[in-house]
């Protein structure tokens, strides 16, 4: 598979980059595959090395979505986020600090408003609500349509 870099910004300017294998790439959409290589723990749910993260991108919406797949059930992680642009080569992204967890019991979980800067701009603090109001209300259906992306890649297993 073709190695493509993830470049995630953050609002405090830090760059991260992780080597993914890329599943799909279309214009405005694309799949990566990134294997972990250190233990995690995202509120409460422990990811260890080797454990695989499935990640979404659509360059017109204001979210990524990772996808877990944990004991057979699936962990679903929206980051929300602007200025997504994707390449073959590289997927860059800024990481708005909020994030949706939905767990393996569909329990939705949203995470480190508290992380939001107090001088955020304030056309920033709508565009971070209205998204997180967008994923809350839609996560479902977007869920479905990325398990009928991941289940039609030959390369990913099928989800639970």
């Amino acid at each position: 598979m073709p190695i493509c870099l993830e470049k995630k910004l953050t609002l405090s300017n830090k760059t991260y980059e992780f080597k993914c294998d890329l599943l799909l790439f279309k214009p405005s959409f694309g799949v990566l595959k990134y294997v972990i290589d250190q233990e995690y723990d995202v509120h409460g749910i422990k990811l260890h090395p080797g454990d695989v993260t499935h990640a979404l991108y659509w360059s017109d919406r204001p979210y990524t979505l990772y996808i877990w797949r944990l004991s057979k059930r699936s962990v679903y992680y929206f980051n929300i986020a602007d200025s997504i642009a994707l390449t073959p080569a590289e997927f860059v992204w800024r990481d708005l600090a909020v994030d949706i967890l939905i767990d393996v019991d569909r329990k939705v979980h949203v995470l480190d408003e508290h992380e939001l800067p107090h001088d955020l701009a304030p056309e920033l603090v709508r565009y971070i609500q209205r998204a997180k109001n967008a994923i809350m209300r839609e996560h479902p259906a977007i869920i479905k349509e990325a398990e009928a992306v991941l289940n039609s890649l030959p390369s990913c297993p099928p989800i639970p």
